[in-house]
């Protein structure tokens, strides 16, 4: 596959792919903070994969939306509404370089 389909496919799916890594990321999240979130009376661990939407995936288009202020010339940085605790403030970031569509990071921040 050349760059440019290679890029066409990943900018379609790139969506798709932000939801399978935000619950693949889950995982390793519930491990470590799983007995406080249970604890507060957040959403279980496949509550949270199941609350991760399509639909509530936006891409940010301002430098300033972005708590850690990726260039968006370079990265392609897409936001989730918490799925752990919903209704809070919390929001699910991740980072793809643009160029490739490979993750650089994901987090979350209040």
């Amino acid at each position: 596959m050349s760059l440019r389909m290679f890029t066409e496919h990943c900018e379609r799916d790139l969506v798709s792919t932000f939801v399978a890594d935000l619950r693949s990321h889950l995982v390793a999240y519930y491990r470590q903070f799983g007995a406080d979130i249970s604890s507060s009376g957040g959403n279980s661990l496949q509550q949270a994969q199941a609350s991760v939407s399509l639909d509530l995936v936006v891409e940010l288009v301002h430098i300033e939306e972005d708590p850690y202020f990726h260039d968006l010339e370079e990265f392609r940085v897409l936001r989730h509404p918490d799925i752990v605790f919903p209704g809070s403030d919390i929001s699910w970031f991740a980072a793809y370089h643009r160029d490739t569509c490979r993750l650089s990071e994901i987090y979350d921040f209040n």
